[in-house]
């Protein structure tokens, strides 16, 4: 027995080590991955008939897919500021775009409350909580969290957590998708950061190369990776090798024939299908791109040990006063800036190998909060209970409990015009299968059993008025307790004056 004891030792010792390890004590890296105006039904494990995404479609399959996530708003800053936050929009005064209130005067039957242009410097950003706990962050891409008016960069992401801040800045969509990504008619969106690229260079690309470069110079150390795609928000500018590609597609199975096919949708129109070119080539190159990601991430032996979280800030640009939208976003309703399903139900994909058991397709209803302590726990770091205070942890929920969210209920609030929603400022709630609407103008109430109805066809309220007594009170209930604002009755409106008519009369 003697003799062996020296091998024993040394097994004991190897084992040791790798037990002790860096990469075993390491905390995960996170990366987020946010895209802009992506719709539910965008990306081909969501159902898409047109879009080609190999890779995201095989970052669900080795994860967890969400059928039913939501945005916490159906336009972008309230939903940027609900993930870092852990807050609903409303919450923290953020209800609409950064520090604007939507439009109103006149023409307009309701007055929008004022609108919080920033997070306030007093909430614990997710980046400020990693960082203390050992982190490198990093944002790179779209922000859209400081108020239009505000000069200089105080509400920028350098000040909210992050160590480096790449592309964001307070514009809501780049000046141009081709370098040097600028626009001579807005140049407040001009993209900065950007300037060391050449002719050609294309910016969904050249994020991504940032982000690499970012992960090799920090592979050594845990690291937090903001990543907000400016796509495929407007302008709809592919790269031309794709656009070539989607074009000779779309001939090739006649959907260029059904291009500008919609529904009517109250004052507006729905695109019926995917039929744009230019959008599914902004599609796949989005898809290429985190593909090159999780390849470094491999290369590098850092994938096993890192989150992935793939979400889109709000639904996809399909619905609107004219019939020539990009996306489409059917089975559901609507889209982009409406409370119906389409404006709202995002995809989200939450991988991480080390613990998420691969090929999850989790029905729970989860909102755009819910990441801020998932990605804590997953981290193995504290939880802010104070901060995030309407977010719930979903690793228990990842871990196969089907109760574990404990929610009652997911809320919206919406007390703003957009120009292209006709159906006015309005609020939901969703609890269970069920979903109510409250179009604020009118105080009419809409409601639907989504396990049954996903695509919203079937009003079911007048033959449910308990339950839409109930949810109503819920709804409401909510408004007070989270202090959310409502818009106010504009003494000075006109009916022959509604901006939604055809031809309003000059006021």
């Amino acid at each position: 027995m003697k003799k062996n004891r020296p091998f024993l030792l040394i097994v004991i010792g190897l084992f040791s080590i790798s037990l002790t390890s860096p990469a075993a004590e390491r905390p995960p890296n996170v990366v987020l991955i946010l895209v802009d105006d992506l719709g539910w039904s965008d990306i081909g494990c969501y159902g898409a008939t047109f879009h080609e995404t190999p890779n995201l479609d095989a970052l669900a399959k080795s994860g967890a897919l969400f059928t039913d996530a939501y945005a916490a708003s159906p336009v972008c800053s309230p939903t940027r500021a609900s993930i870092l936050s852990g807050k609903y929009p409303s919450r923290i005064g953020m209800s609409y775009l950064a520090g604007s209130r939507g439009p109103y005067g006149k023409t307009h039957k309701l007055t929008p409350p004022p609108v919080a242009g920033n997070i306030a410097s007093e909430d614990t950003t997710l980046a400020e909580a990693l960082r203390r706990a050992g982190y490198k962050t990093a944002h790179i891409g779209k922000w859209h969290l400081q108020s239009h008016t505000e000069k200089g960069n105080a509400h920028y992401p350098e000040n909210h957590g992050f160590d480096i801040n790449i592309g964001g800045q307070k514009a809501g969509q780049p000046g141009s998708y081709h370098f040097p990504y600028k626009s001579k008619q807005h140049p407040d969106t001009d993209v900065r950061g950007m300037e060391d690229g050449k002719d050609g260079d294309y910016l969904t690309d050249a994020l991504t190369t940032k982000a690499i470069d970012f992960i090799k110079q920090n592979a050594d150390k845990p690291f937090f990776l903001n990543f907000w795609y400016y796509t495929v928000h407007t302008p709809i500018q592919p790269r031309k090798d794709k656009l070539a590609k989607y074009t000779a597609k779309a001939k090739k199975l006649g959907l260029d024939k059904l291009a500008g096919e919609a529904d009517a949708e109250h004052q507006s129109f729905s695109q019926r299908r995917q039929t744009n070119p230019a959008y599914a080539a902004m599609v796949e190159s989005l898809d290429e791109n985190v593909g090159r990601l999780i390849a470094e991430l491999d290369r590098l032996g850092l994938r096993e040990n890192t989150i992935i979280i793939f979400f889109s800030d709000n639904g996809g640009l399909s619905t609107g006063p004219g019939k020539g939208f990009p996306a489409c976003n059917r089975p559901l309703r609507a889209g982009k800036a409406w409370l119906y399903e389409g404006g709202i139900r995002e995809p989200l994909i939450i991988n991480y190998p080390l613990k998420i058991k691969p090929g999850q397709r989790i029905s729970e209803p989860v909102v755009s909060t819910d990441l801020f302590p998932t990605v804590l726990a997953l981290a193995n770091q504290p939880m802010l209970p104070d901060q995030h205070v309407d977010g719930v942890n979903l690793v228990p929920l990842l871990e196969g409990d089907s109760s574990a969210t404990g929610r009652d209920a997911i809320y919206f609030h919406l007390p703003h015009y957009h120009h292209i929603n006709t159906m006015g400022p309005s609020g939901a709630i969703r609890a269970g299968d069920f979903k109510l609407i409250e179009v604020f103008e009118t105080g009419k109430k809409e409601l639907y059993n989504l396990r049954e109805d996903i695509g919203e066809s079937r009003d079911l309220a007048a033959e449910k008025p308990e339950l839409v007594a109930k949810l109503s009170h819920l709804l409401e209930q909510w408004r007070q307790d989270s202090g959310s604002k409502m818009a106010t009755l504009n003494p000075n409106y006109t009916p022959e004056n509604d901006w939604r008519n055809p031809s309003p009369s000059k006021p």
